[in-house]
């Protein structure tokens, strides 16, 4: 399989996450990496040597770009919300995290077509992400497999199975997280129709709603126009425009299913950031698959 992964964020805390990126997303050289970075500091000798040669695109944007802030305002000032809002979308990382997406998107279609190739799926990782649970797509998406993780479910839950399956899938450690929240999407399917929409179905898979998610190669097509179109995807939700929304209505506009799950500590890694919850003597341990890394 050939895995696309679009590489976004700001540098931050990038000198202690880049090494798990490395060792859990980059596990072999059919993993190529689009990056799209806004910088605190330069950092792109550190990313240059650490992926190697599984890094095939690399770009710096700085937050007050011109052609940037020129979409921002034209979006922003489009969208009927108030003020307060338009100021923190302004100043917030909501709206530039999808294009650079946009940016890495444009980067990975220019390789398609150089090279003659089309993947398999695409991942959005952060870069102040640390993720402790390996996500190996040459795996995951093998039947057998796919059927085991099904049915070890099965055996242990007879409520929302696919729901469960898409939410852990993906590294069955998930399977053993006993505070996981999935999202609920109640599609009926049977045993051999959940395993063929693993392989082939049209959704987006989200661990904590947006911050890590990937998708067959094709739904990328219409999700990574959120960089130039956001605010355009409304719903019922009060906080309709704000990041975690956007994707999910996005999503909801294109008719591709969106699974998203959660754990405590992955989400409280957003705004309590706590070293202590997640290593034990220098290890990463605990119920969760990722965490942010702040300081």
């Amino acid at each position: 399989m050939l895995i696309a992964v679009i590489y976004t964020g700001a540098t931050r805390t990038i000198e202690s996450t880049i090494h798990h990126f490395k060792q859990n997303v980059l596990l072999h050289e059919n993993y190529h990496v689009f990056g799209v970075i806004q910088p605190d500091s330069n950092h792109e000798l550190l990313i240059k040597n650490v992926i190697g040669d599984n890094l095939k695109s690399l770009q710096w944007l700085e937050k007050e770009n011109a052609e940037w802030v020129s979409i921002r305002d034209r979006l922003v000032s489009s969208m009927n919300i108030l003020d307060r809002w338009k100021h923190y979308l302004r100043t917030s990382g909501s709206m530039i995290e999808y294009y650079q997406l946009y940016l890495a998107y444009q980067a990975l279609e220019r390789y398609e077509l150089e090279h003659g190739i089309k993947y398999d799926f695409v991942m959005r990782f952060r870069t102040d992400t640390v993720l402790k649970d390996v996500i190996d797509f040459d795996k995951i998406m093998d039947k057998e497999y796919i059927k085991k993780v099904l049915y070890e479910i099965k055996s242990k839950s007879s409520e929302n199975t696919l729901e469960l399956l898409m939410n852990t899938f993906y590294n069955e450690n998930r399977i053993s997280y006993h505070n996981i929240e999935p999202s609920i999407n109640r599609i009926e399917l049977t045993d051999e129709e959940m395993i063929d929409y693993v392989r082939d179905g049209d959704y987006v898979v989200s661990i904590r709603k947006n911050i890590i998610y990937f998708m067959r190669r094709d739904m990328m097509t219409k999700i990574h126009k959120l960089g130039i179109t956001y605010g355009q995807y409304t719903s019922d939700d009060e906080y309709w425009f704000n990041s975690e929304s956007q994707l999910d209505n996005i999503c909801a506009k294109y008719n591709i299913d969106k699974f998203s799950s959660t754990t405590v500590l992955e989400d409280s890694s957003l705004y309590r950031y706590n070293p202590a919850r997640y290593y034990e003597n220098d290890e990463l341990k605990g119920d969760y698959s990722f965490f942010i890394k702040r300081y």
